[in-house]
């Protein structure tokens, strides 16, 4: 048997959540952890790596080889709009304690209510491209469980 090792990489500022792992159309389970290793016959696969929303996804093909450790590692698309999430996020906040002056409180919601729609806008054009995988394979010392 060889060994695909998944991984997700994420951002400082993005949270761990959980994923779909599916194999050639069929659902694998819900990875939970940052690394998951599965033990698969040699071959071409098409690994799917899906968010807990459905439409949010991507698919990569796979070649699994014996007598080495396969790699697929992914992460997201969101590193910058995280960053300008997080600046959002903290403007909001001040905005209860300040009122920014006529017309800069306009400016600010015409803003961040605007970036919201291009947000969305971009998740909906690359649902079926949102995650990046890379793949590949290392010589390593593959341990046996029999020891």
């Amino acid at each position: 048997m060889a060994l695909l090792k998944i991984i997700q990489k994420h951002s400082k500022f993005s949270m761990q959540i959980p994923h779909k792992i599916i194999i050639n159309g069929q659902l694998l389970g819900i990875m939970q952890t940052r690394e998951l290793n599965i033990q698969m016959p040699p071959g071409h696969y098409v690994l799917t790596i899906q968010s807990m929303i459905p439409f949010i996804s991507a698919s990569q093909n796979v070649t699994v080889q014996e007598g080495v450790v396969n790699y697929a590692e992914f992460h997201d698309r969101e590193k910058w709009w995280d960053y300008l999430f997080i600046i959002d996020i903290i403007l909001w906040f001040a905005d209860f304690f300040f009122t920014l002056p006529h017309p800069w409180g306009l400016v600010y919601k015409i803003f961040t209510n605007g970036y919201f729609v291009v947000w969305l806008l971009y998740e909906f054009l690359i649902r079926k491209k949102y995650f990046i995988i890379n793949t590949y394979s290392k010589v390593e010392e593959i341990k046996k469980e029999d020891d």
